[in-house]
């Protein structure tokens, strides 16, 4: 009885608003008309969306955007109406077959055929970049089946058959709520086909008990999850709350603002810098209530941090933040290693992956990538590891400084052999020198990318000889399979 009494008060506001908004022509302040006009695309029509009353919904979006952005409004409504009787003609023109298929087939059914509402073509002249013409789907199908629980699905699918034999569908644009509802319970299927006059059209298929329970609204949200108004106020180890268009979300009891944000999508979890409840703006770690509409805020800029993971109290939050910190922890230490190896090439430093590692012990890391972490983040001084590395003591390794001397002619005696034609070879050629066949060549161990070959005359290949004598190989071209010499 409180739920009715409920639901009638929020009906009778609905309707006020809607009557304001009919006559708000005749309010003379253009700022007031906006504000008003604002106020119900904000709240008023995303809380007819929740109960259902999409006829009074899709009325307030219209009017809105009537004193929102009037030459915009009155634009696509003389569009609409300049082809009205062309398009009622192609509607019919479309369903008339289709009706007959389907009654040939034993369906007994109705179908509803509407342009798209104005508000809708501008979200989508908004979304695609184009002109109202150039709109991807201008009209709407619905089927509605007389078709009894059991076979319900399996009706749908049939008559999607039917209807992709008759007209081309575009895979991209099926959406299956059959085999997983929306979670405000919304059930149906939905695919965009090209009708006659190579024209895209929205086929919406669904029983009549599928178009029922979408069309109750609140009722129909609570209902398909088995909520009633009663467990919103005892189901303890869960919070319900909604999106801004009136999607139903289940959260875990105690969840936040970043928990919301994370159930939505992991990008908006990670951008989110608060949100707006009840026209109020909440920090991340605001605590959901029952029957919260949760609108989230996001920056370009905004990144996770260690301690969101005590501002969040689901699963799947806390798995993204700890992904979101590793991905940073990477990117922060691949930046620091590219400024350490620039710095090093421009003090003409020569290192190892080793010789960085003992750099870093030096320092108190425990491994190299907490030292490139601190370089990117600016807490370590460049100069001072200079210092620090120039004071390490030089390892002893039994190859260093080996005593053999690379000459050309050396190349075929256990020489690599370099053939350009075999992939997936752990060598490369050296943009240095840009070395060709038959240019005299050799290999050098590089620490990260393989072997590179070089040209013997190569500018770097005196440092490379000198330096690490040890890493050269001696190599050659791979001779061709006709070349006999």
């Amino acid at each position: 009885m409180a739920t009715e009494d409920s639901n009638k008060v929020l009906y009778d506001i609905l309707l006020e608003r809607l009557d304001t908004l009919r006559t708000l022509d005749k309010e003379g302040d253009s700022d007031r008309r906006r504000h008003i006009a604002r106020e119900t695309k904000e709240l008023h029509a995303p809380l007819a969306h929740r109960l259902g009353l999409y006829a009074i919904k899709t009325e307030m979006e219209d009017l809105s955007l009537k004193f929102i952005d009037y030459k915009t409004y009155k634009y696509i409504a003389h569009a609409l109406n300049e082809k009205k009787a062309q398009r009622d003609a192609y509607i019919s023109a479309f369903i008339t077959p289709l009706e007959q298929k389907l009654k040939a087939n034993g369906f007994t059914f109705t179908i509803k055929g509407r342009p798209k509402s104005i508000h809708s073509i501008y979200n989508k002249m908004q979304a695609q970049r184009c002109d109202v013409d150039r709109i991807y789907d201008l009209f709407a199908i619905r089927i509605i089946l007389d078709s009894p629980l059991e076979r319900e699905k399996l009706d749908c699918w049939q008559v999607y058959s039917l209807i992709t034999d008759m007209y081309r569908p575009n895979p991209k644009r099926l959406r299956d709520w059959l085999s997983v509802p929306k979670e405000n319970g919304y059930e149906s299927l939905h695919t965009t086909v090209l009708g006659p006059e190579d024209k895209w059209v929205e086929v919406q298929i669904r029983t009549r008990r599928m178009d029922e329970v979408a069309e109750k609204g609140v009722a129909a949200h609570w209902a398909y999850k088995g909520v009633d108004g009663n467990r919103l106020n005892t189901d303890t180890q869960s919070v319900y709350v909604f999106t801004p268009t009136g999607d139903l979300k289940r959260l875990a009891a105690g969840a936040t603002v970043l928990d919301f944000a994370f159930s939505i999508h992991s990008d908006v979890g990670c951008r989110c810098v608060g949100g707006r409840i009840r026209n109020q703006n909440v920090s991340i770690r605001q605590k959901l209530q029952n029957g919260d509409q949760v609108e989230i805020m996001t920056s370009p800029n905004q990144k996770p941090t260690a301690d969101w993971l005590n501002a969040v109290v689901t699963s799947k939050a806390k798995n993204k933040i700890r992904q979101a910190l590793k991905e940073i922890e990477y990117r922060n230490a691949a930046e620091g290693r590219e400024m350490l190896e620039r710095r090093f090439k421009n003090w003409k430093l020569d290192y190892e992956e080793g010789d960085i590692s003992r750099l870093a012990l030096k320092l108190g890391y425990k491994v190299t990538n907490d030292l490139y972490q601190s370089i990117a983040l600016g807490k370590e001084d460049l100069l001072r590891l200079k210092d620090v590395f120039l004071s390490l003591d030089t390892p002893t390794h039994e190859y260093q400084r080996s005593d053999y001397v690379y000459t050309p002619q050396n190349q075929e005696a256990l020489a690599l052999e370099v053939d350009m034609q075999v992939k997936n070879v752990d060598y490369n050629l050296a943009k240095c020198c840009n070395p060709i066949p038959p240019d005299p060549i050799f290999g050098f161990i590089s620490i990260n990318n393989g072997i590179r070959i070089h040209r013997c005359d190569c500018p770097n290949a005196e440092h490379m000889r000198e330096r690490h004598p040890y890493r050269v190989l001696p190599a050659r071209w791979a001779k061709k399979k006709n070349d006999k010499s």
